[in-house]
């Protein structure tokens, strides 16, 4: 793994663990052991000194060697990102394991649920949904009224003796992680009111992200150019950085930013939402 650069490890070795260890090994010590009061009290004195000295003085460090904080948005596009990557190797894997006798029913659901996974990451960005809300959003919002529905059944059941405690006890469990995952979901969704970028994202640039632009003039500023054309709808907006042509997102009914790529071979793309400029490199699968 790449080793820290300077300024984290000058922040961690600042901030090192003292306190513990050194009260620890302090106290250990056996009590006919020579000179052990004065050697409690340097203990305390050695604590309480890095306590005030690397406590106070802490912030200014991290002023100083310039550390960024905690970005939601950075992080949830990383996470997007891997999560991608993730699904484009679980659903190859899938196709190698796949047999002629396996339910075709149950192989697009497994490439569905990969694929929704990922998605769902993507949608928590961008501003320019027709409907108001991404697929994601009214999944967690219709599938949470469900799990009320089926848990008021349990709760009757329950109620009324008609089903054994162990029996409502493992449903409810059911019910329960499946509501609780969706509530996280929820929590985690991103507010963020400045502009959402790929710098500083820990991974190395492409030849395909080095040599694209930043930036290219839109065919098409209303909107996807082909969801314009035929009538169809689109949650998220993607800009083509070799042609200009504007494409509709990976949750979008007709997926046209994917199809341009399949048909032109065009490697990158940009986000084509309000306060965005993160690129996506389709070959490499990395952003820049």
């Amino acid at each position: 793994s790449a080793a820290w650069s300077w300024p984290y490890a000058t922040v961690v070795s600042w901030t090192g663990i003292r306190g513990v260890v050194t009260l620890a090994a302090a106290f250990v010590l056996p009590v006919e052991t020579p000179q052990r009061p004065v050697l409690v009290l340097a203990a305390l004195v050695v604590v309480g000194g890095t306590l005030l000295v690397q406590g106070l003085t802490l912030p200014v460090l991290v002023r100083r060697v310039h550390l960024p904080g905690p970005d939601a948005a950075r992080d949830a596009l990383q996470e997007a990102a891997l999560l991608s990557r993730a699904a484009r190797a679980g659903i190859a894997r899938l196709e190698e394991l796949r047999a002629d006798g396996d339910d075709p029913d149950v192989i697009g659901r497994l490439e569905r649920g990969a694929t929704n996974r990922a998605n769902a990451a993507w949608e928590r960005f961008g501003r320019g949904s027709q409907s108001g809300e991404t697929p994601s959003e009214a999944y967690r919002r219709l599938r949470l009224e469900m799990l009320r529905a089926e848990k008021a059944v349990v709760l009757d059941a329950r109620d009324t003796g008609s089903a054994d405690d162990d029996v409502l006890r493992e449903v409810l469990k059911v019910l329960d992680t499946e509501e609780s995952t969706l509530d996280r979901l929820v929590d985690r969704s991103l507010e963020a009111d400045r502009e959402v970028a790929s710098s500083g994202m820990g991974e190395a640039l492409c030849s395909h992200l080095d040599e694209s632009p930043q930036a290219m003039r839109p065919r098409t500023p209303d909107g996807c150019e082909s969801c314009l054309e035929q009538g169809t709808r689109w949650v998220h907006l993607r800009l083509c950085l070799t042609c200009g042509r504007v494409g509709c997102c990976d949750s979008s009914p007709e997926h046209h930013a994917d199809r341009h790529y399949d048909e032109t071979g065009h490697p990158v793309m940009r986000s084509f939402e309000p306060g965005e400029s993160w690129r996506w490199c389709y070959p490499d699968q990395l952003l820049g």
